[in-house]
């Protein structure tokens, strides 16, 4: 179990004990794009700065809806749930929800929920805030992330981005969402040292959609009936606090 402390709190996070034979069979088999490598099983340090941030978010986001894209072990969901926020932890593969909840201990959100980015199962502008640690590693994810940014997000709602400036990763800040109309500003970097991975510099990005808008695609259409089908996830979820 790993243990993380932010302004005296304490997140404790599961993962599976046997790391090096889960990472000697995936290099055994042949993964097709959707067969993920279990990046999940590690603690990146984009995650602890992202954490970090949303403890000291507190007031903002305490009471209100918000979505973790690619939760992982469950760091930055346990530290939004700190917060009082009414958070929802999700993440392409299901047994990383398993451990997540596991670790979470009484840091548990309103639900853990897997969910493939391309097909977002919440009813449209459902969150003020949306975030993700060291999510765009791949360039296929770039269209994806933007989509559900539009149609997830409130008006005037926020997004927060750690990044730990990958090399694939830098057109999508420089180019891509400026020319889709898009405000990203890198409010904090820093410099972060966990376990093997020393000084890793990591950006966190706040993006908005202009004029309070967010109704831009990147990619294909959507069918209409994976969101008509998987609203009704969305219907019982609690006011948020006045």
């Amino acid at each position: 179990m790993l243990h993380v402390a932010i302004n005296s709190r304490d997140f404790f996070l599961q993962r599976p004990s046997d790391l090096e034979s889960m990472w000697e069979r995936m290099a055994d088999q042949d993964l097709d794009p959707d067969e993920h490598i279990p990046y999940w099983v590690e603690l990146w340090p984009a995650s602890i700065v992202l954490a970090q941030w949303l403890v000291a978010q507190e007031k903002r986001i305490a009471g209100h809806r918000c979505l973790d894209l690619g939760c992982g072990l469950g760091l930055c969901t346990q530290a939004a749930a700190s917060c009082q926020a009414r958070v929802v932890g999700t993440d392409y593969e299901v047994q990383a929800l398993h451990f997540a909840q596991e670790g979470a201990g009484t840091n548990q959100p309103w639900t853990w929920l897997g969910m493939d980015w391309r097909c977002p199962c919440f009813k449209p502008k459902s969150f003020p805030f949306i975030f993700g640690a060291d999510i765009l590693y791949e360039s296929r994810f770039f269209a994806p992330i933007i989509d559900l940014w539009a149609n997830l997000l409130t008006p005037g709602g926020k997004i927060w981005i750690t990044d730990p400036e990958r090399e694939v990763s830098r057109p999508f800040w420089s180019d891509i969402l400026p020319r889709k109309g898009l405000r990203a500003n890198c409010v904090l970097q820093e410099k972060v040292s966990y376990q093997s991975y020393q000084n890793m510099q990591i950006s966190l990005w706040e993006v908005s959609f202009g004029s309070g808008k967010s109704a831009i695609s990147l990619g294909p259409k959507r069918p209409e009936n994976v969101l008509e089908e998987s609203s009704s996830i969305w219907s019982g979820f609690p006011p948020a606090r006045k």
